[in-house]
């Protein structure tokens, strides 16, 4: 192997471990839990690659949730409490990321959504093989 394709061979090879290691510190921010009914909920979206897979597994939720300023610039820091029709807590949480996809049960549910002492409410109704979509703009000054 002549060195021109060594050298070629080596910087791709150094390219592709970049990418990968980029990868999984993209997938390192992204919080998985479970809610107080043992269902699965994901959070995360801080950047484009975690952003663009958080757009991609949203089919995969009943219902996703986007907080973001009215000008349409993502925020974090945001505190989200959903309950069921009966007023119970489903997932009380504090989002370090615009998105929050969550695996409810069919029924009706509340979101609320606090962001540095403003909140939002938005009432939501979960059915079989549907998806709903939630956003909550806030008005941040830049």
């Amino acid at each position: 192997m002549n060195k021109s394709l060594s050298g070629r061979l080596l910087a791709l090879s150094f390219t592709s471990l970049i990418a990968v290691i980029s990868s999984l510190a993209a997938a390192q921010s992204i919080v998985e839990g479970r809610t107080a009914q043992d269902r699965r909920f994901v959070a995360g979206g801080i950047g484009l690659d975690e952003s663009e897979h958080m757009k991609a597994v949203s089919r995969d939720f009943p219902l996703s949730v986007l907080v973001a300023t009215k000008s349409g610039a993502y925020l974090a820091d945001t505190h989200i409490r959903i309950e069921d029709a009966r007023g119970q807590t489903i997932l009380e949480t504090q989002l370090a990321a615009p998105y929050l996809l969550i695996d409810l049960a069919q029924g009706k549910y509340k979101v609320e959504a606090t962001h540095k002492g403003e909140t939002r409410q938005q009432s939501v109704n979960i059915d079989t093989n549907t998806r709903a979509k939630i956003v909550f703009s806030f008005d941040v000054p830049s």
